[in-house]
């Protein structure tokens, strides 16, 4: 063919040709879900083209029968115990598991397991029991392991392993002897006979122990004494009054309780001081030197009292003098002695003793006197009365001294009544108008 070139001329151009022819061809698949075909997706069944170029660089158009088959897509749950196998593969912990399965389209099945896995429990426990231990109606006699199987909150097997110690109880016997009474264990028996106890073994199992008890009886006696100071019994010294025990053993070997009824009564012990002139008697005892003496009396409740008497024993004292007078009379301590002679006078000495004093009287110059024979007193010595006798005129006066020259009676009568007077020498002296007569009286 002509062209014009560039120039406006012509330009015979000529072809070689060569003819090449598109195909035309097909196939057919048979897949699952989705069909990719050169980055196209298929995901339904049919027929569909695509044209390529062929090695001649023709278009080939190429067509797919197409066959989409589907998965599927299925899930369960699952509660169990401890684990759950599923086509071989085990699970033991809660989740969701998928399996992947081929359906009868020939496509994957995913089926996916919700699953929850609850446990069993597994405990023990320890028992020690005296000779059986009964467990949920299942009795034990030996010691051991034993497992049981119970159902746990989470309705899984719980299984429990029992640590059993069987022990066993005793049964023992003694025999006691015993005096009124025998306490065991708090409990107190008294009388004799077999008793039982259950007690606790070392084990701290029962122990069934019997007792042959023998009672003995105690004897209880008593009796009185009354004594003076103190009382021994059996070696003990007893100083006060009341009830006094002694426990001996009587044939039954058993304590005999003797109760002492005890009266104790005491000794006095008292003194006293004596101031004697000569001799002092006591109970008649004379004792004629100072000194401490005791006698020993029963008191009011017969007992010995030691009376001590502190003795002080001073002595009479003699002494004498003279006297030579040209009057009439002579006084000495109130006593008037009219004729010549020895009179005397008892005083008290220093020591409070009599102190008997001698007077050798001599008188130059006297009063006329009866003659002592002419005048007397009968009946002498006397208890009472007695009187005087040979007197010619009646007394002016009657006077009646003691020893000491003490005036102790005075009157007018002959006749004395001395019944009142100690017994003692006394001087009557009688005055009948100018004479004096001296007499000595002895009351008895």
């Amino acid at each position: 063919q002509t062209f014009s070139n560039v120039n406006n001329c012509d330009s015979v151009v000529t072809m070689h040709l060569t003819i090449n022819y598109s195909d035309s061809t097909e196939f057919a698949e048979t897949v699952c879900n989705s069909f990719t075909w050169n980055e196209v997706t298929y995901t339904e069944s049919g027929d569909y083209t695509q044209t390529f170029t062929n090695i001649a660089s023709c278009d080939s158009v190429v067509t797919l029968h197409l066959t989409v088959n589907y998965s599927d897509s299925t899930e369960f749950a699952e509660t169990v115990c401890n684990s759950f196998t599923w086509n071989e593969v085990t699970y033991s912990e809660s989740g969701d598991y998928t399996q992947t399965f081929t359906n009868a389209a020939n496509c994957d099945s995913v089926v996916t397991l919700h699953l929850t896995v609850n446990y069993s429990d597994s405990t023990e426990f320890a028992e020690t029991a005296c000779n059986s231990f009964t467990w949920n109606e299942v009795t034990y006699t030996e010691s051991g392991d034993y497992t049981q199987t119970f159902t746990n909150i989470a309705n899984c097997d719980s299984v429990v392993t029992l640590h059993l110690t069987v022990n066993y109880s005793d049964s023992t016997e003694f025999a006691e002897t015993v005096c009124n009474s025998f306490t065991w264990n708090e409990v107190t028996y008294t009388e004799s006979g077999d008793y039982t106890q259950t007690l606790t073994n070392i084990a701290n199992c029962d122990s069934v122990v019997t007792l042959h008890l023998t009672v003995n009886y105690s004897d209880s006696t008593e009796f009185a004494e009354t004594v003076c100071n103190s009382f021994t019994w059996n070696e003990v010294i007893y100083t006060e009054s009341g009830d006094y025990t002694q426990t001996f053993t009587n044939i039954a070997n058993c304590d005999s309780v003797v109760t002492l009824h005890l009266t104790v009564n005491y000794s006095d012990s008292t003194e006293f001081t004596e101031t004697a002139c000569n001799s002092f008697t006591w109970n008649d005892v004379t004792y004629t030197e100072s000194g401490d003496y005791m006698q020993t009396f029963s008191n009011v409740n017969n007992c010995d009292s030691v009376v001590t008497m502190h003795l002080t024993v001073n002595f009479a004292q003699f002494v004498e003098f003279a006297v030579e007078t040209a009057d009439s009379c002579y006084e000495w301590n109130g006593q008037i002695y009219c004729a010549s002679g020895d009179y005397t006078q008892t005083l008290t000495s220093s020591t409070g003793c009599d102190s008997v004093v001698t007077l050798h009287l001599t008188t130059s110059v006297g009063l006329d006197e009866y003659e002592v024979t002419a005048v007397y007193i009968a009946p002498n010595p006397t208890k009472g009365i007695c009187r005087i006798i040979g007197l010619e005129t009646e007394p002016t006066s009657v006077d009646i001294y003691n020893m000491r020259g003490k005036l102790v009676m005075r009157g007018r009568d002959t006749e004395l009544d001395v019944t009142m007077l100690p017994t003692g020498i006394y001087v009557v002296k009688i005055f009948t108008g100018d004479r004096i007569l001296n007499l000595k009286l002895v009351k008895q």
